[in-house]
């Protein structure tokens, strides 16, 4: 698994849904998202808080309240065009020590939300990132389309 930062959410057009993009040295992975995912993770990566708790924060509310830490998320897939993630979470017992560990499925946009929040690394699977990842210099000529014109998403 390769440790990513999470780059930036960007809009490729105005009719076109918006990315996540994930680098790795000098590769970026681009995904798909939905708009109120991107608006989680662009508020997350501006270090802003809402004055009522958003769905992701809900999460990190229920996290902490049953014991539970965030110790990384997993972009572990990518299958016909969907890419596929779970978060890894350690839960403990009244006395701080780990009881058990969960590896719970989400769409790789929540988990990434969830990730920014807690400030839990977000991994992305070496076969992943050679399949879908792009050449960062890609990015910087500002280019918005691949050749065929489309990203996988989540």
């Amino acid at each position: 698994m390769l440790e990513v930062e999470v780059l930036r959410v960007m809009s490729p057009g105005e009719r076109e849904l918006p990315w996540v993009l994930l680098r790795h040295e000098n590769r970026v992975l681009p995904i798909v998202i939905g708009i109120l995912e991107a608006t989680a993770i662009q508020i997350a990566l501006l270090g802003e808080k809402m004055v009522r708790p958003m769905t992701h924060d809900l999460a990190c509310n229920l996290l902490a309240g049953l014991r539970g830490k965030l110790t990384s998320v997993s972009i572990y897939s990518l299958k016909d065009g969907t890419f596929f993630a779970h978060l890894n979470i350690e839960q403990r017992n009244s006395e701080g020590q780990v009881d058990q560990i969960l590896r719970i499925d989400s769409r790789p946009s929540d988990a990434i939300a969830i990730a920014l929040r807690t400030g839990s690394a977000v991994l992305v699977a070496e076969e992943v990132m050679d399949e879908a990842g792009r050449e960062i210099e890609f990015f910087d000529a500002g280019e918005s389309e691949e050749e065929d014109g489309e990203y996988p998403g989540d």
